[in-house]
C-alpha cells in the first residue's frame, strides 16, 4: 500500500507540473511564451534540423541543476520542485506545439513522448539523489549502480531523440 502511495504521489508531480504549464500558457502573451521558450528550449522556435550540442542543453540541464541542489543541505528537499518545474515546461511547450497547428506531428512523435521519459526520469534520479527518510533506514550514501542506470537510460533516450530530430526535420 505504501508503494502505491508513492507512485500516486509522483504522478501527481508530474500531472500537477503540465497542468500549470498549460495554464501559464493560456495566460502569457506570445512575446513572454517565445522569450522562454527561447531560453529554456530553443529547439522548439527553429525552423530546421538542430545540431547536436543544442539538444543537449535542454537535456542534460535540469540534471545538473538537480545534482547542484542535491549536494548542499539547504536545498536538497527542493529537488522535488526542479522536477515540477521540468514537468511544467513540458505542459507550457506541449501547448505551444499545439496552438502552432503546423507543430502537431513534432509533438506527437518528438516532443511528447521524448520529454515525458525525461521529466519521469528526472523524478527518478531526484528520489535516488534524494531519498525520503523512510526509503532507507540506514544512512547509506549514494546508490551508484541506480545513478548509473538513470545514465544510461538518459542516454538512450538522448540518442533516441536525435535519431527522431534526424528524420523529422
Amino acid at each position: 500500500m505504501n508503494r502505491s502511495l508513492q507512485l500516486s504521489y509522483f504522478f501527481l508531480i508530474i500531472s500537477i507540473g503540465f497542468i500549470g504549464g498549460i495554464i501559464a500558457f493560456k495566460i502569457s502573451a506570445p512575446e513572454q511564451t517565445e522569450w522562454l521558450i527561447s531560453i529554456i528550449d530553443p529547439r522548439l522556435l527553429f525552423e530546421g534540423k538542430p545540431k547536436m550540442w543544442q539538444s543537449l542543453w535542454p537535456a542534460f540541464m535540469p540534471y545538473l541543476f538537480l545534482v547542484l541542489l542535491a549536494t548542499h543541505q539547504w536545498f536538497r528537499h527542493a529537488t522535488r520542485l526542479v522536477v515540477v518545474c521540468k514537468s511544467a515546461f513540458f505542459g507550457f511547450c506541449s501547448a505551444y506545439l499545439i496552438a502552432t497547428q503546423n507543430a502537431i506531428w513534432n509533438y506527437v512523435f518528438w516532443w511528447f513522448p521524448i520529454q515525458f521519459l525525461y521529466t519521469c526520469l528526472l523524478l527518478l534520479f531526484s528520489i535516488v539523489l534524494v531519498p525520503k527518510p523512510f526509503y532507507n533506514s540506514r544512512r547509506q550514501g549514494l546508490h551508484w549502480n541506480r545513478l548509473i542506470a538513470i545514465g544510461v537510460l538518459a542516454a538512450i533516450i538522448f540518442g533516441i531523440e536525435l535519431l527522431i530530430i534526424h528524420f523529422m526535420f
